[in-house]
């Protein structure tokens, strides 16, 4: 009987050790799995960062490749009026002359209403003339080809336009020649 109770005591405390041993692997299993459960995580919350970050440069991406677009259709005819204006020139030379005879008068009304039609659909796409008369030189707009001692003139006012400048929308795409009061 000694035996059997010795046998019984055996039994319980392997039986203890074996629950002991059990606690401790659920225990392991546990640790182990929350340390699994952080790495993903943190994988997770790498992937949505780069995620958020590709998501940025391309909204970036697409914001500047419209702001491309807008100003190549505003300026897409800039190319085309710079190469006019110089037949626009010629145009305005033709038209300042003086004392024309009777024949050349006809002329001059046929080219003066050519003129003011080329620079109506200049105007319609958003071609401005640059204006200089008693206006203070400004290097943004003008370009000062000399300067001149004037009698009650302030200095930096512009006295001659030499060749007028144009404006396509908000752009100078050409500025004006001018002589400049010292």
């Amino acid at each position: 009987m000694v035996a059997e109770k010795d046998n019984e005591t055996v039994v319980e405390e392997t039986k203890e050790v074996e629950e002991e041993n059990t606690v401790e692997e659920n225990d392991n299993q546990e640790a182990s799995l929350e340390d699994e459960m952080k790495a993903l995580q943190e994988e997770v919350d790498k992937w949505k960062n780069d995620y958020y970050k590709v998501f940025a440069d391309m909204e970036n991406l697409k914001r500047r490749m419209q702001n491309e677009h807008a100003n190549n259709l505003k300026f897409m005819m800039q190319g085309f009026i710079e190469q006019l204006l110089p037949v626009i020139d010629n145009f305005e030379r033709s038209l300042a002359v003086q004392n024309p005879s009777e024949e050349i008068s006809n002329f001059l009304k046929g080219y003066e209403m050519i003129y003011k039609q080329i620079m109506t659909l200049l105007e319609n796409q958003g071609v401005k003339v640059i204006e200089t008369e008693g206006k203070e030189f400004d290097p943004n707009y003008h370009q000062a080809v000399m300067t001149v001692k004037e009698d009650g003139v302030e200095p930096g006012m512009i006295v001659e336009e030499l060749q007028k400048g144009y404006m396509l929308k908000d752009r100078v795409i050409r500025a004006s020649l001018v002589k400049v009061s010292e």
